[in-house]
């Protein structure tokens, strides 16, 4: 029985010791915020909040999606969404993406922009600090 405890103390020191470790990409800062819809004009509005994606990446490679992003449909003609477990003292950059699917009444693509002018393009968090990005849905 006593073998059977140092061998269990033994296999969970090693594996915690080296999980994390070379190469982990998660991290304990979490950016969050809201995507307003437009009131009119979105074609299937009704489920638009499935249809946005988050996307949190190094400035270096913007498509290279970090984190785990879940959007969901919140008050008002909005959807709020949290990206969790992303790497601290990082150049990063945030951006929403719609499925090919969600289009205008006119049948465009919408257009997806940051909520404020003064935006920056890329943004660097601290450990366990979470930040603030809200972006903006129209059609037209």
């Amino acid at each position: 029985m006593y073998r059977i405890a140092v061998a269990a103390l033994i296999v969970a020191a090693t594996g915690c010791a080296t999980t994390g470790g070379g190469g982990s990409r998660e991290g304990n800062a979490t950016v969050s915020g809201v995507i307003r819809l437009p009131e009119t004009g979105l074609a299937q509005a009704a489920d638009a909040c499935e249809q946005l994606h988050v996307v949190v990446a190094p400035a270096a490679t913007p498509a290279d999606a970090l984190g785990k992003a879940m959007v969901k449909a919140s008050r008002g003609n909005r959807c709020s969404f949290t990206v969790a477990s992303i790497p601290s003292n990082t150049e990063l950059t945030a951006n929403v993406v719609a499925d090919a699917g969600l289009k205008c009444q006119s049948g465009a693509a919408p257009t997806i922009a940051p909520a404020s002018a003064a935006a920056k393009p890329s943004f660097s968090l601290k450990d366990y600090a979470t930040g603030t990005h809200d972006f903006v849905v129209s059609c037209g």
